[in-house]
């Protein structure tokens, strides 16, 4: 009941709010919107999955558990009903300052939870942007770059192609300016609740102690119909700040050791008024922050200050989507994400930091179909996820070897009312 009243409440003063500005509008030349929707997700799970958000964000399926009987424990499916993607947006625009369009952006969903319970609200977005003839600057937290907001699947499960596609949102600096028809893009950016992993689990700590940001640039060429991307992204982790070497005596040594990771990335987008076509490819370490495979491990140890020295795993990501249609559309989705071990081997795996770094390879394939009726939509989706599981060869550049194929088939019927 507290949960409950407490969201009534935000909910409240957020349409007090709509009401205010549109009565200052005229002498602050203030508008506000809110728009959103409402939406209910069915869904049945032949496998139990690495999954988030009571099964809302399906990932991959879990390896195989077998108890004292030889059965796996993972074979077991599952269905749920699911409300909490539910959102609701604000946004603020005017007035004009420094010669640019000024808006607000504030996005929230019933995602957050605490101790065991969800249906609380979770800030998604909020940032400041100006916006020239030819520029923009924002300032706060929106999608990473790696994400494409231009070009991202067309799928209708909330996970938009994850973990085969970056789904990271952030506080950011974000610059644009565009050149004809090209447009540049630099971005520098922090973590929050996406975060990296390392000796004291997920957390933003990691980057903020090394002292440097997530940059990222990024370039984009579109000529009419088509739309090209390239970018490169670096980050840089440092896991930890000092050693303990003796519980007892309370001696410990300062580590300073870092993790520097790189990623590049391509896309294309081909858009006519009933079809659209689009794929992406990304090599990278380290991106197990966007719920991509990823991370990184221990390849030496100090033998008198226990410091470590740490090398990333280097992963490939691939997609590709097609939808066509307007009030009644079809589409597919394809992924497929490989690892190819780490750039020096490995001592231990028990001390890799990360996602799926026991997995060598994944592939989905995702049919969907949905139909709009005004602002109503219904929506079937048939999602196919393959994870092939093995074991992390150390001497190999942790490697993964002796594989063996997992599946789960998800079936998901979606209904959205937005406004």
């Amino acid at each position: 009941m507290k949960i409950f009243i407490r969201n009534l409440l935000i909910i409240s003063l957020l349409l007090f709010a709509s009401k205010l500005f549109s009565q200052e509008s005229e002498e602050k030349k203030i508008d506000f919107k809110l728009s959103g929707f409402i939406r209910t997700d069915f869904y049945y799970d032949s496998r139990q999955n690495a999954e988030a958000l009571e099964g809302l964000l399906h990932i991959y399926p879990k390896d195989i558990s077998l108890d004292a009987n030889s059965k796996d424990q993972n074979a077991q499916s599952s269905v749920g009903l699911v409300d909490i993607a539910s959102r609701i947006t604000g946004q603020i625009t005017g007035p004009d300052v420094f010669g640019a369009k000024l808006l607000g952006y504030l996005e929230v969903d019933f995602t957050g939870g605490i101790d065991g319970f969800t249906s609380r609200v979770r800030l998604r977005n909020a940032y400041s942007k100006l916006t020239w003839e030819k520029s923009e600057i924002l300032i706060g937290r929106d999608w990473h770059p790696m994400f494409t907001k231009e070009v991202f699947p067309t799928v209708l499960s909330i996970n938009t192609g994850l973990p085969f596609n970056a789904f990271n949102r952030s506080p950011m600096l974000f610059a644009a300016h565009k050149i004809g028809q090209f447009r540049v893009i630099g971005a520098v950016i922090y973590q929050s609740d996406y975060a990296n992993s390392g000796p004291d689990g997920k957390s933003a700590k990691y980057l903020k102690n090394s002292g440097i940001p997530n940059l990222h640039l990024q370039l984009q060429y579109n000529p009419g119909e088509f739309l090209f991307g390239v970018a490169a992204d670096y980050k840089c982790i440092q896991p930890r700040i000092s050693v303990d070497t003796s519980i007892t005596s309370g001696t410990f040594y300062v580590a300073d050791e870092k993790l520097n990771s790189y990623a590049w990335m391509g896309y294309f987008k081909y858009q006519q008024p009933k079809l659209v076509i689009k794929g992406k490819a990304v090599y990278g370490q380290n991106l197990s922050e966007s719920i991509m495979p990823g991370g990184y491990g221990v390849s030496s140890i100090d033998s008198i200050t226990g410091t470590e020295k740490y090398t990333p795993f280097n992963h490939l990501y691939l997609w590709a989507n097609v939808v066509y249609g307007d009030k009644f559309k079809v589409g597919i989705f394809g992924g497929y994400t490989r690892n190819y071990g780490a750039n020096d081997n490995l001592i231990d795996k028990k001390r890799n930091y990360g996602m799926a770094l026991d997995i060598s390879y994944l592939y989905r394939i995702a049919p969907t179909v949905t139909y709009r009726i005004k602002n109503f939509q219904l929506g079937l989706e048939l999602e196919y996820t393959v994870a092939a599981y093995g074991t992390n060869d150390l001497e190999d550049y942790g490697k993964v070897k002796d594989t063996h194929e997992v599946s789960n088939t998800r079936v998901l019927f979606s209904v959205s009312h937005y406004f």
